[in-house]
């Protein structure tokens, strides 16, 4: 059997990474735990993910229409905003930024996405 991306490896959690639904492409929460424990990595980690993703469906930061990020202290948010900006050329996704109490693997940050096919 073939899972989203393409192989017949099944995959370790059950959920897609991304779902394409028409021209929308819809992302998973990526999180960025590591070898790191600098939360400025972890925040850089998981906006490459995204990009990653985005690019195995030829698309780019600039498709994003709609960002989730969940954050484990609004302490952080600060800090996340100056990496998370970096990533984009121009205008910005709608966005919400919300707390909540944790994450899984214990990571600080998790961000869901849905992209476009078709430009904004």
């Amino acid at each position: 059997m073939m899972n989203d991306q393409g192989s017949n490896a099944q995959p370790a959690l059950p959920f897609a990474e991304a779902v394409r639904a028409g021209d929308l492409l819809f992302l998973s929460g990526q999180i960025g735990v590591g070898e790191s424990n600098e939360f400025g990595q972890e925040v850089r980690q998981v906006m490459e993910n995204i990009g990653r993703v985005l690019q195995e469906h030829t698309l780019h930061y600039a498709n994003l229409v709609s960002v989730s990020i969940y954050l484990t202290d609004m302490a952080d948010y600060a800090e996340m905003n100056k990496i998370y900006s970096g990533f984009f050329q121009g205008g910005y996704p709608s966005r919400v930024c919300v707390t909540v109490k944790e994450l899984a693997m214990h990571a600080r940050i998790e961000i869901s996405a849905i992209a476009s096919f078709t430009s904004k």
